[in-house]
Parts: structure tokens; sequence; C-alpha cells
């Protein structure tokens, strides 16, 4: 197997959510191998940055030069630098090295708490420094910063008639908000709209998605698909962060129906209800079915910011675009399903007895369906039904054990069963048919509703009740 090299020469974030931390995931994500070579250390937690402690520039260099001898590097993503001086430097020594080598700047200014990097920069330096560069990568707050009084487009387009510019529109207020812009330097441009506007911590997401363009073009995807495939990345990890922070992982609605046009009506009706966790399970039909059923069920969860999760296919997850799999007692094993999907994706796995949860606590897993909890149709092969007596003495033996694994109960559950399941310690409810049977949407957005609240309540703390 071929060996894709990726370097990033950027500052070190103690606190992990960017810099070389989120570089280096970044590019592991992808398979490749990242290498590195640390500009400086910040003082900095995710909303406090206080100061950066530049490296020596001679050491800076003289990394840089070796890594270059020793690997054939594909791609380089530049981050924080102390001054323009040295980026020039650090240019020249990449060039003259290797003229084929792609180098994505990722400008940045400011840190996303209101720290300055650098003061005044010359504009004209700019200007030739980003020559060198294949694509730069501003937000639109920095490019502003760059232009100073002029109108923001002359300075878009002194900047793409040199290189590439992407410029990333997170920071802007206006219609645009969210929306990425390529400008190509034949005067082409391409908008990437996000599915929708997350309110979510972004501390670090404009390194990885630098990286993330940055790795995709050191494997030779074109800089069309590269900025495409990285804004997908970095919105999955947005919605997968948005939906654990704010709790919304605690209720699936997994997929019912006798043809793919029910399932996804369904998806619909639950998405639209409110719900945020879908798994689509169709084990009866043709792969090539669920996959189109899939690519279409991704479409409606996006539009309504919701996950969505393949049954048993993690090929089919991977390949749709889906945020996750579930996997089934004789389905792959999580952690080959772990090592072909990457961090970044949702695995859940099922279990029905302590030893099943035990196993898996130690699977890279983010959570476990535990059940049935009585008989339900929807399933053949069933395992043994748990009842409430089952739930609470295997979530004792959870809290005992310190698993910390979200545990989601499933199986045949009703509305009247959801309160007392929620008392024995469960994490949260998986249901069917207590969804997809409602007579009509109002019926269905008040079920979803009350589920919600008895969630909601169950989110605080309490003592696990023992049920004998």
């Amino acid at each position: 197997m071929k060996t894709f090299y990726i370097l990033t020469i950027a500052g070190h974030d103690p606190s992990g959510g960017a810099g070389l931390t989120a570089d280096i995931n970044t590019i592991q994500n992808y398979g490749l191998t990242a290498l590195s070579v640390c500009t400086g250390v910040t003082v900095q937690n995710e909303s406090i940055f206080k100061k950066c402690y530049w490296s020596n520039p001679n050491s800076i260099k003289e990394q840089l030069t070796l890594l270059l001898s020793t690997y054939p590097i594909k791609a380089i993503k530049i981050g924080i630098i102390e001054n323009l001086t040295l980026l020039e430097e650090l240019l020249f020594i990449i060039y003259s090295s290797d003229p084929t080598i792609k180098i994505i700047w990722d400008p940045i200014l400011k840190s996303g708490t209101g720290y300055a990097f650098h003061e005044e920069l010359s504009k004209q330096k700019l200007l030739n420094i980003v020559k060198l560069c294949y694509l730069v990568t501003p937000n639109y707050d920095e490019l502003k910063a760059i232009s100073k009084e002029e109108n923001i487009e002359n300075i878009i387009s002194e900047i793409s008639s040199r290189c590439h510019l992407f410029l990333k529109g997170g920071h802007r207020e206006d219609s645009f908000k969210g929306t990425d812009t390529l400008y190509l330097k034949n005067g082409d441009s391409i908008n990437f709209h996000p599915p929708t506007i997350l309110n979510v911590n972004r501390h670090g997401t404009g390194c990885a998605l630098s990286s993330s363009i940055t790795s995709l073009l050191g494997q030779g995807y074109s800089l069309n698909e590269s900025c495409l495939l990285a804004k997908e990345y970095v919105y999955r990890l947005l919605l997968h962060t948005n939906l654990v922070t704010e709790k919304k992982m605690t209720l699936q609605y997994i997929s019912d129906g006798e043809t793919s046009e029910e399932h996804l009506k369904n998806i619909q009706n639950a998405c639209v209800s409110g719900v945020k966790w879908i798994q689509l399970r169709m084990k009866e039909f043709p792969e090539k079915i669920v996959l189109n059923t899939a690519k279409n069920a991704l479409k409606i969860c996006r539009d309504h910011g919701a996950l969505l999760i393949i049954d048993d296919y993690v090929s089919i997850a991977k390949i749709s675009g889906a945020d996750g799999v579930h996997l089934g007692k004789n389905d792959l094993p999580p952690n080959e399903a772990r090592y072909i999907l990457g961090p970044e994706f949702i695995i859940g796995a099922t279990a029905n007895t302590i030893d099943d949860i035990e196993d898996l606590a130690n699977k890279n897993i983010d959570y476990v369906g535990l059940g049935p909890f009585k008989y339900t149709p929807t399933k053949k092969n069933l395992s043994p039904i748990l009842g409430l007596k089952g739930y609470s003495s295997i979530m004792k033996w959870v809290k005992l054990n310190n698993i910390s694994i979200p545990i989601i109960a499933i199986g045949g559950i009703s509305m009247e069963d959801i309160a007392p399941i929620l008392k024995t310690g469960i994490s949260g409810i998986a249901v069917s048919g207590l969804l997809s049977k409602q007579r009509n949407n109002v019926d269905l957005k008040n079920t979803v509703s009350s589920i919600q609240k008895c969630l909601l309540h169950n989110s605080q703390p309490k003592e696990i009740i023992s049920i004998d």
C-alpha cells in the first residue's frame, strides 16, 4: 500500500482543539502519515487565549529542511507563523526542495478569542507570498483585515489572480453565513453551502478544514473535490459535536417500512417532529436499494440537522456519507469497523448481557443498544427479553464498574415503558413502531415531545433505582 506523507507547519494548542493536534488528527483520520513542524506553543484553552511563545526560526527551518529531504511529501498545510518574513523563507525552502508540492496556507491572523498574532500586515508582501502557495484559506474577518478600507472584492481578485482562494464564510453575518467560496485562478468561483447552520463550539474547525483539504489534495483529489469533501468532513464533526453536547443523542428512531419510499416517509416525519438521531434499518432489502435509500435519507437528515446511522452495513455508511453504523452481534467487529470508518464516525453495537457490555467497553464504540426490552416483531432471531428487572441488574453492574459508554434501551418499547426504563439508569431510548404507527403528524409530534420531556428530566443526576 502506498504511503502518503502530509506535513503541517503550525503551533501547538495545549487544549487539543486546534493547531498541530487538530491537524495531525485530521490527517491520520484519512489514513495518511502526518509529519509536523512546531512554530510556537500557545497558552490557551478553548475560550481564553493569553499568548504564544514562538519557536526559534532557525530550528523551524532546520526541521523543515530535514523532513523535506527525508520524505516524499505531497502537500503541506501552514498555520500560525510569527511573521511574514519567516513565512516567506519557509516557502522558498519548500519551493527549492520540490516545486510540485502543494502548499496550503491558512493565514491565522487572530485566534477565535480575538488575540492578534500579527500587527500591521504589508499587503504587497502578502501578495508576493501567496504567489508561492497553491491555496490560501482565510475566513471572512481575516480577509477584511487584510483589505482594510478597500472593497473586499478587490483583495479577493488580487489574491485569486496569484493563487486559488478558499474563503470561509462562518464569520459572515449576511445571507452568505456558513457559505464557503472557492475562487480559482482562472476567474471562476464555486460556492459550498452548508446543509444547515449549527450553533456549536467551532474551536479548531478552521484547522480541521484546511488540513482536510491538504490531506485530500495530497492523495490526488482535484481542488474542487478536496474542498467539497473537506467541508462535508467538518460538517459531520460539527453535527456530531452539536448532538452530543446538547444531549440530543438520547432518542433514536429506527426506520420501518415495507418499501424504500415508506422508510423515507417515516424518516421525514420523524425528523419534522424533532427527532435528531435516525437509524436506517432495512434488513430484508438488497444492498443496492439500501444504498440508494441511505443517500436519500441523508438528505432528509441534513435538512433537519439530524444524524443518520446505518444498520449493519459499514460499507454503505462510508459510501453514502452517513454519520455512523449500528452493528449487531453477528456483524463486523467494532474495531474493524472503526478502522474502516475512522474516529469521526459514530459506531453503536448491540448487547443483551453484562458480558456483551464488558466486551464492547474495550471496542472503541460510541453507544450500546441494550435489549430487547420486550417482544418486538421488527426483529428476527430475538435475544432473551430483559424487561425492567434485566435492565436494572445490568445498569447496576455498569455503574459499579464505571462503564461510561451511553446505554440505549431498545426493543418493543411503548410510551408507558419509558419513564420506568429511564429510572434504571439508561441513557436513552430507541423506538420504531411507537413513532411509525402514529395516526397523523400531530400525534407523532406530541409523542416525540412527550419522550423528549422524559429524557430531559432523566438528564438530571439521580440514583439508579433497583427493581427486584
